[in-house]
């Protein structure tokens, strides 16, 4: 009986029990005793209560105060030993401190056992009842408990029901009536001691080996059963008398009993076989024609296990000992395989070969599919028959004589051919509406071979409008085990069958189904309807009848208009949508579309709603995205070059002819000066810019310039050509430039330059006579030549250069030359050539 008190006041308690955990007799009732624990240990409050009670409340208690309690129970034959508990009355309790400093001293560990100790902690105001002890089983056991009432008042316990040569670590907590505390600290890794092994190995064959030897072969004993380090094993044997066939069965029985202590200790010889992982020994050194009674042992340090059954073997006559060779096994139809070998070496027959053994079975089912059969000699070729199709098969065969089977070979394999396979395992049919139906199949039970395909036939049973149509539809593959149909008549009954194609069809399957939706399904949806934008579709409905289950979602379907046959466009939207939209790019362009929606429960797809109106895949794209807006705005573009380009060409070619020409002249009211050049036209210069221009010149002509009629033409500054080359302007007046481009002297009409800043080096050396009078600045046309001047005079295309001199001075008078004709020098500047003219005052003359 086991007390404990949850509930504990001042100045009272509640005290619960259970049954003993041995009444030995029907339990008649319980009595409860009680003491202050410092007073007279013979005064006691006892209280009697039924059989049934488990529980009990005692009041008028003294608070703060430690009570003793006894709790009996009574049988017919009288009261058992009492369980006694100490209480305090108090309202102040806490759950224990744990056990503290666990240790296991080495010197008392053994091989099943160990002593464990510790110090008990601190009780929290509340009486320890009991303490529980977990271990764990290293490397990494889960931790399980082992003891769960060791008394509160002991610090000690010896731990048993341990393994030998096992780690492990042990741990503690301790319980009061509030509850349990923490878990202690764990131990040390602790390691039992060795013991000696449970179990002898298992012998499994003894043969003869040679005229004088036997094979012994065992199955290792369990490593649990170790109890340590095996080292090795012991083989007893010893000669059996000859007349131990006139033994009677009882005496031979005894005989067996009694065969383990005769063997080890005097009438026997043992072999010594060192290394725990050996799985056969040869006993060698036998007489011949003997019989011998053998038994194994195994061992550890410790000492060795229990022996083996004994078993008996006979000696003189040994089984071949090497397997038959050359071995090949191969197909010859899906239903058999051929095996040929080679008897073994003379030498290792050790007697006349009487047959061979061949042991076959599947590769993958060696348990539950292998056979023996059994050849005699002088056969070495055998036909294994009644095999499965397409299955790999093990092949071993062993030679055998009088005295016994040889060795088994190495295993040979091979696989049968394929052969037609069986039906498949089921076809089904899902997603069944009035015109379309998916149907489903399983793989054969037995392929037989490499499934290549399968066949599906489908036909009504009926005539539909007259005519009974046979679909055949070959699915390439083994992958693809579904095909949709959707040129079913709704209300007509269809029988459909799938057969599987290895190297040729198998049975085929066969089921019937109705082209309509099955019963339970959903109604139609209703307000089927479409809205169309620029990028998408929207397609809207509204829920129908629901059927005999909830909607699991919706199917929408799309017919287009060159097919007319229904497909699944959007699968199984949830049950919760009423719209979709679908972009146009999945739609084929130049296509009308219908679409419809079906419902879908657990029962199958029901009926379709009313199809909606036929639309074209065509997207209203904005205006500048069509193909003749890039068109018109590429000739556009176009335009608009070719206008730019002849505008600058013939902005080009009036600039020059207005540089170079002819035409009329603006005078300013500027200083100006006229040249009478005795026959010549006059020419007038002011003081305006040179005009930088370049002319319509010609520099190889064949023509001479033609001479204009005296007075006849006046010159100006934007008359005259600039291809003055080496003219010297040194006038007073001051020369203001144009804006306009500068031009070498020498430039065709092709070439122009880049506009000349106004205070350019080159304005600067206009002044200077020096620079003009230079010979690296005289023309190119000029090399040579007498004058050291000239100009090119502006002409048409058919003219030459013609080459005039041209000086000016700060004189009161001055005279024009053409080149080639002597230069009139005047000895009295008052006096004037004949046909000249008295230039104009303030102006420079050209000379």
């Amino acid at each position: 009986v086991r007390m404990v008190f949850p509930e504990v006041r001042s100045t009272s308690v509640r005290v619960v029990w259970q049954p003993p955990a041995f009444p030995n007799g029907i339990i008649l009732g319980y009595q409860i005793s009680y003491r202050l624990d410092s007073r007279n240990p013979l005064r006691w409050t006892t209280v009697e209560v039924g059989s049934n009670a488990r529980q009990f409340t005692v009041t008028g208690l003294s608070s703060e105060q430690t009570y003793r309690f006894q709790l009996t129970a009574r049988t017919a034959v009288g009261w058992g030993e009492p369980q006694d508990a100490l209480v305090v009355t108090t309202e102040r309790r806490e759950r224990p401190v744990p056990p503290r400093k666990l240790s296991v001293p080495q010197d008392e560990v053994e091989s099943r056992r160990l002593h464990l100790y510790w110090f008990a902690g601190s009780s929290g105001s509340c009486p320890l009842r009991y303490f529980t002890l977990q271990f764990m089983e290293l490397p990494s056991g889960p931790w399980k408990t082992h003891t769960a009432d060791i008394p509160h008042n002991v610090t000690s316990w010896t731990i048993d029901r341990l393994k030998p040569f096992t780690s492990y670590k042990f741990r503690m907590f301790s319980t009061n009536d509030v509850g349990d505390s923490v878990l202690s600290k764990e131990t040390e890794t602790v390691t039992t001691l060795q013991d000696v092994p449970n179990e002898p190995p298992v012998i499994l064959s003894v043969k003869p080996f040679t005229t004088t030897s036997v094979l012994v072969q065992w199955k290792r004993p369990s490593e649990d059963s170790s109890n340590g380090v095996l080292t090795g094993y012991r083989v007893y044997y010893r000669e059996l008398p000859a007349n131990t066939s006139t033994l009677t069965e009882a005496e031979i029985q005894t005989t067996k009993n009694n065969t383990t202590s005769a063997l080890i200790m005097t009438k026997s010889t043992f072999k010594m076989v060192s290394g725990a992982s050996l799985t056969e020994f040869e006993l060698t050194q036998l007489k011949k024609f003997k019989r011998y009674q053998i038994v194994m042992t195994s061992y550890n340090i410790i000492g060795e296990s229990p022996p083996s059954d004994p078993i008996e073997v006979s000696v003189g006559e040994a089984a071949p000992s090497v397997a038959p060779q050359s071995i090949k096994v191969s197909a010859v139809s899906p239903s058999s395989l051929e095996v040929t070998w080679d008897t073994p070496p003379l030498e290792t027959q050790n007697g006349l070969i009487q047959g061979y053994k061949i042991h076959y079975w599947e590769r993958e089912n060696q348990n539950q599919s292998e056979k023996v059969k059994v050849i005699f000699v002088p056969d070495t070729r055998v036909h294994l028959t009644n095999l499965s199709s397409y299955t790999p098969y093990l092949v071993t065969l062993t030679a055998f004589n009088t005295a016994g089977d040889g060795p088994p070979s190495d295993p040979r394999g091979a696989r049968t051919l394929q052969s037609a396979p069986s039906q498949p395992n089921y076809l089904s049919f899902s997603e069944v509406t009035g015109g379309s139906v998916n149907v489903s199949w399983g793989t054969p039970l037995t392929p037989n071979g490499q499934v290549e395909g399968y066949r599906v036939i489908y036909h009504p049973t009926a005539p539909v409008q007259g005519v009974s149509k046979v679909v055949t539809v070959d699915v390439k593959g083994s992958w693809q085990r579904w095909l949709k149909v959707r040129d079913l008549v709704r209300g007509s009954i269809y029988t459909f069958s799938v057969q599987a194609l290895t190297v040729s069809y198998g049975p085929p399957i066969q089921a019937n189904i109705t082209a309509q939706p099955v019963k339970g399904t959903p109604g139609a949806p209703m307000d089927m309807s479409i809205t169309k934008t620029s990028s998408a579709l929207t397609i809207h409905w509204s829920e129908g009848e629901v059927g005999s289950a909830p909607v699991m979602g919706y199917v929408i379907e799309a017919r287009p208009s060159d097919e007319g046959v229904w497909d699944s466009f959007i699968r199984l939207l949830p049950p919760s949508s009423r719209s979709v939209s679908v972009p146009l790019e999945r739609l084929r362009s130049g296509i009308s579309y219908e679409f419809r929606v079906i419902a879908v429960n657990r029962h199958g797809y029901g009926q379709p709603s009313t199809p909606s109106v036929a639309l074209a895949a065509l997207s209203e794209r904005p205006f500048y995205e069509e193909w003749w807006f890039l068109l018109v705005m590429a000739l556009v573009g176009l335009i608009l070059i070719l206008v730019l380009v002849f505008a600058l060409l013939l902005h080009g070619h009036s600039t020059k002819y207005k540089t170079c020409g002819t035409g009329k002249h603006t005078t300013t009211g500027e200083e100006s000066v006229t040249l009478d050049n005795g026959g010549f036209t006059a020419l007038e210069l002011n003081s305006r810019t040179l005009n930088t221009k370049n002319s319509f010149l010609k520099k190889n002509g064949t023509r001479s310039p033609p001479r204009p009629s005296p007075g006849g033409l006046h010159y100006s500054d934007d008359d005259i050509c600039n291809n003055y080359n080496g003219a010297v302007l040194t006038e007073s007046t001051t020369l203001t430039e144009k804006p306009t481009e500068v031009s070498e002297s020498e430039l065709t009409d092709s070439d122009y330059e880049d506009e000349q800043p106004k205070h350019s080096f080159v304005n600067h050396y206009m002044s200077d006579p020096t620079y003009y009078n230079s010979w690296k600045r005289q023309p190119k046309g000029l090399k040579g030549m007498a004058a050291p001047f000239g100009y090119e005079e502006c002409a048409t295309a058919d003219t030459e250069p013609y080459y005039q001199t041209v000086v000016t001075q700060h004189s009161t008078g001055g005279a024009y030359t053409p080149t080639g004709q002597p230069a009139h020098t005047h000895v009295n500047p008052n006096t004037n050539p004949p046909g000249s003219r008295t230039p104009v005052t303030g102006f420079s003359s050209f000379v």
